[in-house]
């Protein structure tokens, strides 16, 4: 588990916070008694004392500790921290210890069960110590992805030594099992599937547990290496899930009650403060690329496969990302620049807009008054709509459209000479923003305009694919967006001018998508039902619109064929208008578009909300 990145260099570079007693005493219990309920090793006599045991990351030794109390006899253990060596070696005499990097250990070492805590390190934010890693040892240039974790290489060589039909176990963050493809996954998840089943998952990001991690979405997880024959037959394996919740009187790290949960696991006991099922999906359901949802209970998928079953279009689900692309918003060179605030460089008098060059107030034409445009971020963003007095300022916004020609210094002339005014005050940072677009490896030349946001593609996998647009959707188009960090589902929208920062998603209409009946779409997209689709495909919005796009689930309007079904939608259009015009103010009317729609849906509210609260809320 990792430290804060402030901390001394030697203990930067292992990511080292020390496991509670707890936390490592229920990990080897739990594991005799997955050993000895589902008859693994029965080759070995299920003897522990039989058994090549490898904690590859000891510290303070805590897990030896109880992994020497329940039996197991045959243990190495590796550690980087010199420190520790005396007192390790002092407290536990039978180990074999190697105080080295696990990721420079021999391959060919094989081991039955390996168990531990590895340190978490977030390559972001320490590139140059894995470039050394990687330049120093195999397994991390073999395993090494961008915007990975250093416990990522600890899983791979884990995989790597484990004897067929051989245990992992660790304590993670669980960010690994919910990212997808277009993150530090990409070689991870493929080499678990190929070679390892995946058995248990125990759900801890609702406990505070490490007292000085920054992270605290932690996760428990045991690992099955695959036989021969059973990578040849494909068998599949179901999940269990254990999920965990707080002291529900405690905002803070609470051990006596954290002991006393973890020991209720072990006995079985289901109570408030634990829900144990095993997972709707199999090793067989889980996708390389993919996120995990895991938590996901058999009563849970039957709900969601009903809702899916009025979101087929030609035999297939439609997901979000068949009917929209989803891009961000407006992304500046550099906001402090291209916003302009009131009282610091812009000025309004009646219909008068003075903006500041070399610290005079000049007043600006009508023409370059339209190019201003009035900017928001995510907080202004609420259901049906946006606070529209909440926008930061006004960004300047020049279209590249508006000159019909490729030479470069031709067209900054031509905005130089239509927009004297604005142009000026960029030139005051010409040199800033040049050097920002060099350093990005991006054309100098473009300094006046928006970097991104202004223009999409189609998407729509055609040879003349082109570039859209998008100011004449800013400005007067039907528009739904949302937050980029999110837990719930509120989407907002706007028929008239609406322009957002990067921190905003727009869902733009596909090409394909002839018609799009947006009142409809934003009533979903709001409603109870959906919410509740965010709780059970595990749907968050945190700077990755991806499980969204894939995950969420499009109603065809065209399933719903009865009279009185037809009826229901109208009713759901009139009254999402009325939220629309108000913004979403008039008390009572989402109550009555959800009943509305779980109608459509044949979906009973009161069983929605009892399995919510039951695996959600508890």
């Amino acid at each position: 588990m990792v430290l804060k990145s402030n901390i001394n260099l030697k203990n930067n570079s292992i990511g080292q916070i020390f496991t509670p007693e707890y936390i490592a005493e229920f990990m080897v219990k739990n594991f005799v008694k997955l050993i000895k309920d589902n008859n693994f090793f029965k080759n070995k006599q299920q003897s522990l004392s039989n058994l090549r045991i490898l904690e590859p990351s000891a510290g303070r030794g805590v897990f030896l500790k109880f992994l020497i109390e329940n039996k197991f006899s045959d243990i190495t253990a590796y550690e980087m921290d010199i420190n520790l060596k005396h007192k390790l070696m002092k407290s536990y005499p039978t180990v074999k210890f190697e105080f080295d990097n696990f990721l420079g250990s021999d391959l060919n070492d094989s081991y039955d069960i390996i168990i531990g805590n590895p340190p978490y390190l977030g390559q972001n934010y320490n590139a140059e110590i894995f470039q050394n890693y990687v330049k120093k040892y195999p397994i991390c240039a073999k395993y090494f992805v961008g915007n990975m974790d250093l416990f990522y290489f600890f899983i791979h060589l884990g995989i790597l030594k484990l004897n067929p039909g051989g245990l992992l176990s660790f304590i993670t963050t669980n960010y690994w099992v919910t990212k997808s493809d277009k993150t530090g996954i990409k070689l991870l998840k493929p080499h678990i599937l190929d070679d390892c089943y995946f058995i248990q998952y125990i759900d801890l990001r609702k406990l505070k547990i490490f007292k000085d991690a920054t992270g605290q979405h932690n996760c428990i997880f045991i690992l099955r290496k695959k036989t021969d024959q059973e990578k040849l037959r494909s068998v599949n394996k179901p999940i269990q899930v254990i999920q965990i919740t707080k002291n529900r009187n405690s905002n803070h790290i609470d051990e006596k009650f954290n002991t006393m949960i973890f020991k209720q696991v072990l006995l079985r006991n289901d109570n408030r403060n634990i829900r144990k099922y095993r997972s709707a999906i199999t090793n067989n359901d889980l996708k390389p690329d993919r996120s995990w949802n895991l938590l996901y209970p058999v009563e849970i998928k039957e709900i969601v496969d009903n809702i899916e079953k009025k979101c087929v279009v030609n035999s297939k689900i439609s997901y979000l990302k068949d009917k929209f692309i989803v891009r961000n918003g407006l992304i500046f060179i550099k906001d402090d620049i291209f916003i302009l605030n009131e009282g610091k460089n812009l000025k309004i008098k009646k219909q008068d807009v003075y903006i500041k060059i070399n610290k005079i107030f000049m007043k600006i034409t009508d023409a370059e008054k339209q190019r201003l445009k009035k900017i928001y971020k995510s907080k202004s963003i609420k259901s049906y709509g946006y606070i529209e007095g909440e926008h930061i300022g006004f960004a300047i916004y020049f279209n590249k459209n508006e000159f019909d020609g490729a030479n470069i210094e031709e067209r900054n002339r031509f905005f130089e000479e239509k927009y004297p005014n604005l142009i000026q005050y960029l030139k005051q940072y010409k040199t800033e923003l040049r050097n920002i677009l060099v350093n990005a490896k991006e054309n100098p030349n473009d300094y006046f305009f928006p970097r991104r946001g202004t223009f999409i593609r189609s998407n729509e996998k055609k040879s003349n694919e082109s570039l859209i647009d998008l100011e004449p959707f800013y400005e007067s188009d039907k528009k739904i967006f949302f937050k980029y960090i999110s837990n719930d589902n509120i989407f907002g929208y706007s028929n008239s001018s609406y322009f957002a920062t990067s921190d905003t998603y727009f869902l733009w209409p596909r090409l394909s998508q002839k018609s799009i009946d947006y009142t409809f779409m934003l009533a979903y997209l709001n409603s109870k039902l959906v919410r509740f689709l965010f709780n059970a495909k595990n749907i968050r919005l945190k700077r990755s619109k991806t499980k969204l796009e894939d995950d969420l689930p499009i109603p065809f309007i065209e399933n719903f064929i009865s009279e009185i079904d037809r009826e229901k939608i109208s009713l759901i259009k009139k009254l999402t208008n009325q939220l629309i015009q108000s913004s979403g103010k008039r008390k009572g009317i989402q109550g009555r578009i959800d009943e509305l729609i779980f109608d459509l849906f044949r979906i009973k509210e009161k069983e929605i909300n009892l399995l919510s609260n039951f695996f959600y809320d508890f």
